[in-house]
């Protein structure tokens, strides 16, 4: 008896020790799926912060190239005309909603023109005089030559804004090239930053813009928490103090966490005590086998004993049936994986379903060939081996039939009792990468006419051209402009002009037959036709063409001396001999097209190649 008590003590001894190791187990991936959760709420945060940092920062890019493109029409011709100046300015404020107004600030510093007045008024009369903040950084930007971005100053008009300061020069009699003022693009931080976050989910994140640390402008939603704060740098032109702040809100938070982890651990603690609780229940048995009359006496109890235990073992059987059947149940797929043998230790139907396969030689397949399920296996296994916190990783898997399904897979390796395991997430993306190409596709579409727009036109010819300068194919860009069309406007209405203005892209449409030309909406009722591997006579043809639909369309213009609606156009082309950049090409067609209509309109002008 004295001998059998420290035997009994000491495997009681070993039990706890494994119960401890087990939990200690079960908590280390509790643990670990709750850090995986937590990086997978910081990096949606991050991801958002810095998405709109760069439309930030792309969307003021693109307002330096078009008050470029303007400040180049000056100086190239020489302050030009107030109404052409209108016309382009309100080109750029229809495509970007958050200028507060566009400027033209005169050599003296002094107000000239400024377009929209509605709104800004109180800036008519405004003069930069050296006691105003932005007076050293708009000197800076004459004499250097280029865009300046402001800090944030009060507005004349009301509230807080930047200015985008642009300089102009023309020449002078004797030829030299003298100052002539600046265009101003002057942005009001309230209708800059709430038109960027609007494409933001607004009840998910408070947002805030700092300037040299200081909030300049904030949005915040109730119970936002800090911890998961992103805080991102903006490189604004020439200017370096901004950044921005976002912070997920508590409905982003609930959302995006799950209770998987929870359920996890609850789940391996009861397994866990059970299986410690089965142990414990044979060391009883081997202690009662050895003493038949104990046993004798104490049989009926064993048994109850005994039969509660198991009828907790069947429960705890049907819980993990449960979490199976739970995972099986998701649109995701699901594999464990050992990384060294290739052996699948458990995956869910959505894992081999989607690709046609079953489960037998889906396992069979990834333990054999990998390659042949997911492409580049030992190169993805090699990434996330190095990542320190999860891989997050595309991919094109392969089908049974041959074809592929894009993938987003986030892989984690985990070590356990110095065994790897690779635990993956494998999810269906096709859907997201299908309405990423139709966005792509709206964005280079004008609403109105269904042609291409601006944007999609200066991509396109700077494309033309580079592959210009590789076949030596020639390249013929048409610029198009409705003649009197103000004055149809004024005549009937807004309505009808949009309702002319989608006849005549049809048209163009109608006369274009070849995939690679682009037919585009330039501005206002202004077109631009490119067309690869063409020269001026070929365009010459589609301009009688033009012609000819547009006169069979019996569009009436009563203030026009036609008596119909008709168009100007002007032709410019290039070969491989030439030098011409795409800018050029785009200035000896608008010659033309000025060309035509001095010279009376309905008519088209071909540019000499001495232009």
């Amino acid at each position: 008896m004295a001998q059998r008590l420290p035997q009994t003590w000491i495997a009681r001894f070993a039990l706890a020790v494994l119960l401890s190791g087990l939990y200690f187990a079960s908590l280390t991936v509790w643990q670990q799926m709750v850090k995986d959760q937590q990086k997978s709420i910081a990096e949606r945060v991050d991801f958002q912060a810095r998405d709109l940092a760069r439309r930030l920062q792309s969307s003021l890019h693109d307002q330096v190239d078009d008050l470029h493109r303007i400040a180049q029409l000056w100086n190239h011709r020489g302050r030009i005309p107030q109404d052409e100046w209108l016309l382009e300015s309100q080109f750029c404020l229809d495509h970007f909603k958050a200028y507060q107004s566009i400027q033209w600030l005169g050599p003296d510093l002094h107000m000239r023109w400024l377009v929209p007045t509605t709104g800004n008024e109180a800036a008519l009369d405004f003069v930069l005089k050296p006691d105003h903040p932005n007076y050293p950084l708009a000197l800076r930007a004459r004499d250097t030559g280029t865009a300046q971005f402001s800090n944030s100053f009060a507005l004349v008009q009301g509230g807080r804004g930047f200015v985008l300061y642009t300089p102009l020069y023309i020449k002078n009699g004797q030829g030299q090239r003298v100052f002539d003022g600046f265009i101003q693009g002057v942005f009001k931080v309230e209708q800059l930053m709430d038109q960027l976050l609007s494409e933001v989910d607004r009840d998910y994140f408070s947002a805030y813009l700092m300037e040299n640390g200081k909030p300049i402008y904030s949005r915040e939603q109730p119970s936002t928490e800090a911890g998961f704060e992103q805080v991102i740098a903006l490189h604004l032109l020439n200017n370096r103090n901004f950044s921005i702040i976002l912070k997920p809100s508590q409905k982003l938070l609930d959302e995006l966490r799950s209770p998987l982890p929870t359920f996890v651990l609850s789940a391996s603690l009861i397994i866990s005590t059970l299986l410690v609780a089965a142990l414990a229940l044979v060391l009883q048995s081997h202690q009662r086998a050895t003493d038949l009359q104990r046993i004798n006496r104490r049989l009926n109890r064993e048994i109850s004993q005994r039969e509660h235990i198991e009828n907790v073992l069947i429960e705890s059987r049907e819980r993990l049936q449960l979490v199976i059947d739970l995972t099986d149940s998701s649109t995701d797929g699901l594999f464990i994986v050992n990384p060294h043998s290739r052996e699948i230790l458990y995956m869910n139907h959505a894992t081999y379903r989607s690709l046609g396969y079953d489960a037998q030689l889906f396992s069979q397949l990834f333990k054999d060939n990998p390659d042949s399920l997911l492409p580049g296996y030992e190169n993805w296994l090699g990434e996330v081996r190095k990542s320190l916190g999860g891989n997050v990783s595309q991919h094109q898997l392969l089908r049974r039939d041959g074809s592929t399904q894009p993938a987003e897979i986030s892989a984690q390796l985990v070590v356990i009792n110095d065994h790897e395991y690779l635990i993956c997430v494998s999810r269906d993306n096709s859907e997201r990468l299908k309405f990423e190409a139709q966005l792509q596709t709206l964005s280079q579409q004008d609403g109105l006419t269904g042609l291409f727009n601006r944007r999609y036109f200066d991509s396109q010819l700077a494309s033309e051209w580079r592959r210009l300068q590789r076949t030596g194919a020639p390249l013929t860009l048409m610029m198009l402009d409705i003649d009197y069309f103000k004055a149809y406007n004024d005549q009937r209405g807004h309505l009808a002009g949009d309702d002319a203005l989608r006849k005549v892209a049809e048209i163009m449409q109608d006369c274009l037959q070849r995939e690679g030309d682009s037919a585009c909406r330039y501005g206002g009722e202004e077109f631009a036709i490119i067309l690869a591997n063409t020269n001026a006579e070929g365009a010459s043809h589609i301009a009688a063409q033009l012609h000819q639909k547009l006169d069979e369309a019996r569009i009436k213009h009563l203030r026009s001396p036609f008596g119909r609606l008709t168009l100007s156009i002007g032709i410019a082309s290039i070969s491989a001999d030439d030098e011409d950049l795409p800018d050029s090409l785009i200035e000896r067609s608008d010659k033309a097209l000025y060309q035509a209509k001095r010279d009376g309109r309905n008519r088209t002008c071909i540019a000499s190649t001495a232009d």
